[in-house]
């Protein structure tokens, strides 16, 4: 039994459930250590059950291999589902209530008549998620150091005239060609005035001379996501411009310095936000400080200021204080951070351990 399948034992146990039903792609290639597609995945203490369809059953028996039993149901996986937990026996079965769509909820419970509950749970899996294995922790490293060589390959690129969409489709040609499956999520690049928006979405505005470019990217490494935002410059930086980004990376500096084991979260939120609001910019980060990565490019642990929990050895997060000037420019410096024993380590681009 895998340690990740025992951990969520000791979950479903606690809560008096007689299994777990998984839907979050995710949570499933988390459980199965594989990449999940178009899958349930019924975690039960005597066997675990994967379902699919037929066109990914023979990719499936090869990861799955005697760790789970596979059952292939086209067009029919939510009576499949319902008979297989009445065949089971099972009473009690623990849904993702955030995942799961309502509609499919009613289809499995109208299926199984009345022969067992379905439990709402949250966060089951993502809180095991939160701290990587040795594992996941090398597939991580690849992505973090993709985006890294993402980042120096572009800047080669950004001149006066080149659209913003420009820009982010050589970034993805890019990190494909390192060994990347995909972007882990649609690339920001955001010119002059465009930089003001947090989550601008690439268009075809052009790059002009004098202004800060923001550019927000990640790669996909064998399902692992990777998170990195810079600032560069074309021509002269204003007087503005060049303060907003000294204070932003010296509150980026001061919260990844507070990184340790057992630190608060909203701690390291805090000397940030503190220290942007002590330079009269409070009201221009609005956004947390911060967000875990790994399967999913926004999963816990969030660095927030509401967040009381400590961190632990393992954990990956990013921190990435920003002010955001309305109509004018926007600042944010983004880094990937490991939590190790002692401290912390930024995911820098270098050799792969």
């Amino acid at each position: 039994m895998n340690l990740r399948l025992k951990n969520l034992y000791s979950q479903l146990k606690a809560r008096k459930l007689d299994a777990f039903l998984v839907s979050l792609p995710a949570n499933i290639s988390y459980l199965t250590q594989s990449l999940s597609r178009d899958a349930y995945f019924l975690v039960t203490f005597k066997k675990n059950i994967y379902f699919t369809d037929s066109r990914y059953t023979e990719e499936a028996k090869v990861f799955l291999k005697s760790n789970a039993l596979l059952k292939e149901c086209n067009g029919l996986v939510f009576e499949r589902l319902a008979q297989t937990i009445c065949d089971l026996g099972l009473k009690k079965v623990g849904f993702e209530a955030r995942y799961l769509p309502f509609a499919e909820f009613s289809k499995i419970k109208e299926q199984g008549k009345g022969g067992f509950d379905l439990i709402s749970t949250h966060g089951l899996v993502e809180n095991l998620r939160q701290v990587k294995d040795a594992g996941e922790i090398v597939k991580i490293r690849v992505a973090a150091r993709i985006a890294h060589l993402a980042l120096a390959h572009i800047q080669s690129f950004l001149v006066p005239g080149v659209k913003e969409i420009e820009i982010a489709g050589e970034i993805e040609r890019f990190m494909r060609y390192q060994g990347a499956t995909a972007a882990a999520f649609e690339i920001i690049v955001a010119s002059g005035p465009n930089s003001s928006k947090p989550h601008h979405l690439s268009g075809e505005r052009k790059l002009q001379n004098h202004e800060p470019v923001l550019i927000d990217l990640g790669a996909q490494y064998q399902g692992y996501k990777s998170d990195l935002t810079r600032v560069f410059f074309l021509g002269k930086i204003n007087t503005l411009v060049r303060k907003v980004y000294e204070i932003v990376l010296k509150s980026q500096t001061l919260a990844i310095q507070r990184i340790r084991p057992g630190a608060e979260i909203a701690e390291i939120d805090r000397v940030a936000r503190e220290y942007i609001a002590s330079k009269g910019y409070a009201k221009n980060f609005s956004h947390n400080l911060g967000h875990g990565f790994g399967l999913e490019i926004h999963e816990y642990p969030h660095i927030s200021r509401q967040e009381a929990s400590a961190v632990k050895p393992g954990m990956t997060f990013t921190i990435e204080p920003g002010i955001y000037l309305p109509g004018k420019f926007g600042i944010r410096i983004e880094d990937m951070v490991l939590v190790t024993k002692k401290g912390y380590e930024v995911l820098k681009s270098g050799a792969i351990n």
